[in-house]
């Protein structure tokens, strides 16, 4: 069996994050100031790890963060992946969270219950992020397994590091909203993979061990992060 540790990394903080706006993967912001120090401190606190492989959304706050990651591991590439895009929050992206949140909650309300496939209007699923995070995590495995990556560094967003935990270590989608978060935070979890590559990993079969949770010593010296 091979070991592989996966740091799952959420983004610096966006003009979105401090203005109080849906932030799904329908709006692509850069980092602000604070999510630039946050980032930065997200390094440094990774910088004695032997991380081998930074792998990362395909929008530009979770490259951004990523790219900062890799200042300190100049050796490990650093991959991007559609299908680690935070959930599409269809026509809420973008708008103020008070103003749709009539619209919001019994959405996310139905997934604790149980309605995996409640949505917004132009938006995503539980069940349909569940669907790309299986199979982006089934090849983030066999890759990092095919080229000996043990230690894997993954940025992402707030509600699909919910999917991905409640996912991979809960089975069971229910869960997600245990999963805290703020911005430059980690999850630090655990797997082990058939070491013979004939076999193709599938997460929803593997069993995932936590080694922490929310993470957020680095910021500590910051200002306090946003939820």
């Amino acid at each position: 069996m091979v070991k592989i540790d996966l740091i799952l990394a959420r983004h610096g903080e966006t003009s979105a994050n401090a203005q109080g706006i849906m932030q799904g993967s329908l709006v692509n912001l850069p980092l602000n100031d604070l999510g630039r120090r946050q980032a930065s401190a997200l390094a440094e606190g990774m910088k004695d790890r032997n991380v081998d492989w930074i792998v990362t959304s395909k929008l530009d706050r979770a490259i951004e963060t990523a790219r900062y990651v890799a200042k300190y591991h100049s050796s490990a590439p650093l991959t991007c992946d559609e299908r680690l895009n935070e959930i599409s929050w269809g026509e809420a992206d973008g708008k103020d969270i008070k103003t749709v949140d009539p619209i919001v909650k019994p959405v996310t309300q139905g997934w604790v219950s149980g309605d995996f496939d409640a949505k917004i209007l132009g938006g995503e699923s539980a069940n349909e992020c569940k669907e790309r995070i299986l199979a982006a995590f089934g090849d983030i495995l066999n890759e990092a397994r095919k080229n000996k990556h043990k230690d894997v560094v993954v940025c992402i967003h707030g509600r699909i590091m919910r999917v991905i935990m409640a996912v991979l270590v809960d089975k069971d989608l229910r869960t997600m909203e245990r999963f805290t978060h703020a911005n430059c935070c980690y999850h630090h979890i655990q797997v082990e993979v058939d070491d013979d590559e004939q076999i193709m990993p599938d997460p929803w079969t593997l069993k995932f061990e936590v080694v922490r949770i929310d993470v957020r010593d680095h910021l500590m010296t910051l200002q306090k992060p946003r939820i």
